[in-house]
């Protein structure tokens, strides 16, 4: 008969298999797919959410109203983008971050009044980017690069990252050498430091009033189309953007959209990427994140759950699964919803279930191929 020594060392080499694995899943996502939807969920009920809108970041919409009094719909009217860039400035914005690629020449006039606008403004401009993860032509990139220097605005890359349901949760992190920052982190934290890996999305949800969570003005609010006078609700909207970092992009059907966390909670099933940027500014600004547990801590965790869930399998067999589906669960969804509450950090609540299952699932193998392995672990 085997001894208890054996059944111990073989509980052992259980447990840390488990911890071992279930360490190396989390940093492969796919293995723990579930734990983005766990993620979705912490968002979207756990989130930010202010009394007001944020006192430092705005946006400008150009939507479908602005287009519709323009002869195209696309690229948008570099005449307008000029007229905006020159009466935020005017308005004593501190940064002015534009979220259109310009990738293509339109017309000569209005892309030097964009230039020229640029280049006079006292604001810090900044000009969104495709790096080397866009598939730009040579052709494109030459003619990014030559209005970037024709104008001098900084530049800052647009890219979003989107997992494979193609969600936004993370925060890209740089990859073109010639872009070291951000769109966001170039217009609204220029001193930030480069992340060095994707880093979540500290979410700002609706706020307690009802209203966006950023002043957002309608662009042909604030300018109007070449030649004519400027709207006579420009003068009252500039005075709500002084000191404001205020970010000019599209809000059009079917243009720079993307799935979020906040999709269906919020009424949210595709965002404007320029509200994204906006969102990242803000946690920028605001010195909000959203961290894991340190990993070493976790890697602990894991252990204990793996033997918890031995423990329940050896005392409890089959049976077991009745308490780990309820108690046991419940216990870790309260503590992981303490941490990020308190503290914004999480545990990864797929990958603690997971070690908790499998250690269980060892229990419940050495229980049945030891059959007293139970009066054992009494």
């Amino acid at each position: 008969m085997l001894s208890s020594g054996l059944l111990l060392v073989l509980a052992l080499l259980w447990i840390g298999a488990t911890t071992f694995s279930v360490e190396y899943g989390t940093r492969h996502s796919w293995l723990f797919w579930v734990e983005h939807w766990t993620g979705d969920w912490r968002t979207m009920f756990l989130s930010d959410r202010p009394r007001g809108q944020h006192r430092k970041i705005a946006i400008v919409s150009v939507n479908e109203d602005t287009v519709a009094q323009y002869p195209y719909r696309t690229p948008i009217d570099r005449g307008l983008v000029a007229r905006l860039v020159t009466a935020l400035d005017n308005a004593g914005v501190e940064a002015i971050g534009i979220d259109f690629l310009f990738l293509k020449a339109t017309e000569p006039r209005k892309e030097q009044e964009l230039v020229s606008a640029i280049k006079a403004a006292k604001a810090r401009v900044v000009i969104a980017v495709g790096d080397n993860r866009v598939e730009l032509t040579d052709q494109q990139k030459a003619y990014q690069a030559e209005f970037l220097k024709a104008s001098g605005a900084k530049a800052g890359y647009a890219n979003l990252l989107t997992g494979s349901d193609r969600i936004v949760r993370f925060i890209a992190p740089p990859e073109d050498p010639a872009f070291p920052r951000s769109l966001a982190v170039a217009t609204a934290k220029p001193s930030a430091a480069p992340a060095d890996g994707p880093r979540r999305i500290s979410w700002l949800l609706r706020p307690k009033n009802g209203n966006e969570r950023f002043t957002i003005l309608p662009a042909h609010l604030m300018a109007a189309p070449d030649g004519l006078p400027a709207p006579p609700t420009a003068a009252a909207l500039s005075a709500l953007l002084k000191g404001k970092i205020v970010f000019i992009g599209a809000d059009l059907i079917g243009l720079d959209r993307h799935e979020t966390p906040l999709a269906s909670w919020e009424n949210d099933d595709e965002m404007p990427g320029v509200l994204i940027h906006a969102q990242v500014a803000a946690q920028l600004i605001d010195n909000r994140k959203i961290k894991r547990v340190n990993s070493d801590v976790l890697v602990a965790i894991y252990a204990f759950l793996a033997m918890v869930g031995m423990w329940i399998g050896l005392r409890f067999g089959s049976a077991g699964y009745g308490l780990y589906f309820t108690t046991t669960t419940l216990i870790i969804a309260v503590i992981d919803i303490g941490l990020f509450v308190s503290l914004r950090q999480f545990l990864p609540f797929s990958a603690c279930l997971a070690a908790l299952a499998i250690g269980l699932a060892g229990g419940i193998l050495l229980r049945r191929l030891l059959p007293w392995a139970s009066t054992i672990s009494r």
